[in-house]
């Protein structure tokens, strides 16, 4: 049985506000029905409804799985690439000094990193971050996987 790569599509309402990340085969339909038109166009598509679509608010909470996804499995001190196994989240303001679990204050760090550190905070370690943790839209955590997200995308997405 042969394997095949979904392609997704970046929908957006009238406003080119981010709605959603559909199939393309969807997409496709929406543009012959009518229903939406293609602004850009390659391996990968974004479309854009004719009508606005009135902001849901969804969150996705920052657990271990989902900063290892915003970061990209990438230790944000050394830079380093690392297997899921190999990584920690680090608490950028120390949990034992009141840090909070939240997606401003959790970073993806190896192992290595993150003993280095310690309890401290990246200054008192004089260490710098690679990336500001931010919170990400909550619709491509949940419907596509990091490496279907094109560059072209960036264009259209904010960060909440």
């Amino acid at each position: 049985m042969q394997k095949t790569m979904k392609h997704k599509t970046l929908k957006l309402d009238s406003s080119y506000k981010p709605v959603g990340i559909i199939d393309s085969l969807e997409a496709l339909v929406l543009c012959i029905c009518g229903k939406a038109i293609a602004v850009e166009q390659y391996c990968k598509t974004i479309i854009v409804l004719k009508v606005y679509v009135k902001n849901r608010l969804t969150s996705v909470s920052p657990k271990k799985r989902n900063i290892f996804w915003r970061d990209a499995n990438i230790c944000q001190y050394c830079g380093n690439k690392f297997h899921v196994k190999e990584l920690t989240i680090d608490h950028i303001m120390p949990k034992s000094r009141g840090g909070k679990n939240t997606w401003l204050n959790l970073t993806t760090s190896c192992m290595k990193c993150n003993q280095k550190k310690g309890a401290r905070t990246p200054e008192e370690a004089s260490m710098k971050l690679l990336s500001k943790p931010y919170r990400p839209s909550s619709f491509l955590l949940k419907n596509v996987g990091r490496d279907q997200i094109s560059d072209l995308w960036s264009n259209y997405l904010w960060h909440i």
